[in-house]
């Protein structure tokens, strides 16, 4: 009942200005600083939800940033309004999550702007009629997944060292008839795309980059190609 009358009081009154960010993260445990901008020198602030503890303002130099600080995960609302002589602004409120931050969902692709590549695995993947296709597919995409952090480090030198190292990775994970056709598609999607076809070129790090990006890719388009 207080923090909505104190919300209701400060809604119909108007004065000085002040901001906030829209949103504020930190971790449990931490003080958490949240910066307001106003041409007041004098901030209030108040916590709309239980377990954010506010460091007392008073106690602060500055009134334009609050300090809070939780050991407890989740969102809370701080509102922040300022006020000259009787009359207080408007109020701004921020949401400070507290904890690690959640991963945002990876886009879904609009088949219209898919890749060659990638519409052309997406019909070979379909058309195949193999027992685990699905499964094979992912540990297909976690082997070029694996190469494209592989290419970059300091183990390998030449194309030769690494074609070496993904047939010995390709072997423990699937036998040589497996995606067969979607093999090949990737082999010739390497070929066209200037890599190596001597064994002792050796790898710099232009080649690398460009090796360890397009592994990327085939990886990617061969975990969309499986959904």
């Amino acid at each position: 009942m207080l923090t909505h009358n104190i919300i209701t009081s400060v809604l119909l009154l108007c004065g000085q200005q002040v901001s906030l960010p829209p949103e504020i993260h930190g971790m449990p445990g931490s003080f958490v600083s949240i910066p307001a901008t106003s041409d007041s020198k004098s901030i209030q602030w108040v916590v709309l939800d239980s377990g954010l503890n506010l460091f007392p303002v008073e106690l602060l130099k500055d009134t334009s940033t609050a300090v809070v600080t939780t050991t407890i995960p989740g969102k809370y609302r701080v509102l922040a309004y300022c006020a000259k002589g009787d009359q207080a602004s408007k109020p701004s409120i921020t949401i400070v999550t507290i904890g690690d931050l959640p991963e945002p969902p990876a886009p879904t692709p609009d088949p219209e702007n898919l890749g060659k590549l990638e519409r052309d695995l997406k019909a070979v993947y379909k058309a195949l009629n193999e027992a685990g296709k699905q499964e094979k597919a992912i540990k297909l995409a976690s082997l070029y997944k694996s190469l494209s952090k592989a290419v970059l480090g300091a183990g390998i030198n030449t194309a030769g060292e690494l074609l070496q190292v993904a047939k010995e990775a390709s072997g423990k994970i699937l036998n040589p008839s497996d995606l067969a056709e979607i093999r090949s598609r990737l082999q010739s999607e390497l070929q066209g795309s200037g890599f190596p076809e001597d064994p002792a070129t050796v790898l710099d790090d232009n080649l690398r980059k460009s090796m360890a990006k397009k592994f990327s890719e085939i990886a990617n388009a061969l975990e969309r190609i499986t959904k």
